[in-house]
């Protein structure tokens, strides 16, 4: 009996040595974490200019924000310290679900690139930019630009979102800005609304890269995409599998919804988004790492299927934009990825974006 009690205690002692010991690891690991964050973009030249502390908010914000899936959607009331993410799950400051007397009310629909995860505050995203510009014009109406952008999203997962929930908000017009996510997904999950392709794989995301209490996990999931990305000649490989027929689902989905605005009277904006290779910029050399890190020597061609289809598009969309040129006059490191862009990237695009607008809001004057 004292021999079996000897091992129960043995057995306890040390399972709660193994605790504090992962414990005083887990604590030590977030607060080096905490001071010093790990993400890409922080070596990137675009945010040269960009102050450190500012940096580690913005890289700790993304390992912060959550998301659900099927449908894929931002998780309401995230109020970060770069990111707020309102009560109805767009990014910036609260509105109201019924639209007031004489707004025009744009929504800016998107993947990451329009969410902003890179931008350094709410207003310096592509949806931010454009208001401010919107503002600064001599439009005498009033309007509102919503971040409609979420993490992820691709052509189902936007055509989804502005069926099931955007338009119960009134919206005049809708920009989508996406294609990177669409040729980047592969063909065999092309008709899942999901962010990670499947629900099994967003849940694990969730617990290991997202969760606040258990950081080990995350942070050894992210070292080793790090050692992939520095190790690698080509970190992710590109898959031309049934290209043509995924830009020619992107074209229909976009028709579709181009169709609902004519019998809902609201109008749509089409934009094919510039990627690292698209247009005439001349890289730069840490562009020039990304073209080659990502296979876009065999993505770039390929994204040509989906300009095909832009004027397919103009003819039912009020407008079908080709932004592959966008940066095309720009001599200074743009991309800090294969397609995330800074404040000044964003800022440009919305540019790009408001000649378009303009004329549609003056129209309404």
């Amino acid at each position: 009996m004292s021999v079996q009690v000897s091992y129960k205690k043995q057995t306890l002692f040390t399972i709660l040595f193994l605790l504090v010991v992962y414990f005083v690891a887990e604590a030590a690991i977030q607060t080096y974490n905490l001071y010093n964050p790990n993400c890409k973009f922080m070596n990137s030249e675009v945010f040269s200019d960009v102050d450190y502390d500012l940096q580690k908010k913005i890289c700790l914000d993304n390992d912060k924000i959550l998301f659900q899936n099927k449908p894929l959607r931002n998780i309401p009331n995230q109020d970060l310290e770069i990111v707020n993410i309102n009560s109805d799950g767009f990014r910036g400051q609260e509105i109201t679900k019924e639209k007031q007397d004489e707004l025009f009310r744009i929504f800016v629909v998107g993947g990451s690139t329009v969410l902003g995860n890179t931008a350094t505050s709410d207003e310096t995203t592509i949806p931010g930019w454009l208001q401010r510009l919107i503002d600064e014009s001599d439009i005498s109406m009033k309007v509102e630009v919503i971040n409609a952008g979420i993490g992820g999203g691709f052509s189902l997962t936007e055509k989804n979102l502005i069926q099931d929930k955007l338009l119960e908000y009134e919206p005049d017009l809708f920009i989508v800005y996406d294609g990177w996510n669409d040729i980047d997904r592969p063909y065999s999950v092309h008709n899942e609304d999901s962010a990670d392709y499947n629900l099994p794989t967003q849940i694990l995301r969730n617990f290991v890269v997202k969760n606040e209490v258990i950081k080990i996990p995350g942070i050894i999931f992210k070292q080793y995409n790090f050692y992939k990305f520095a190790n690698l000649e080509v970190y992710t490989m590109f898959n031309d599998e049934n290209i043509i027929k995924k830009a020619e689902i992107w074209k229909d989905r976009w028709t579709e919804v181009c169709q609902i605005g004519l019998k809902k009277d609201f109008d749509v904006i089409l934009a094919l988004q510039p990627i690292v290779g698209t247009g005439e910029k001349i890289l730069t050399d840490e562009e020039q790492m990304y073209f080659k890190k990502y296979d876009h020597e065999h993505l770039i061609p390929n994204y040509q299927n989906y300009a095909d289809q832009l004027d397919d598009i103009d003819d039912v969309c009020k407008n079908a934009l080709d932004l592959r040129n966008a940066f095309d006059s720009e001599t200074k490191t743009i991309f800090s990825d294969s397609g995330h862009v800074g404040d000044e990237g964003n800022r440009i695009i919305a540019k790009k974006l408001f000649e378009t607008v303009y004329p549609i809001l003056q129209n309404r004057i």
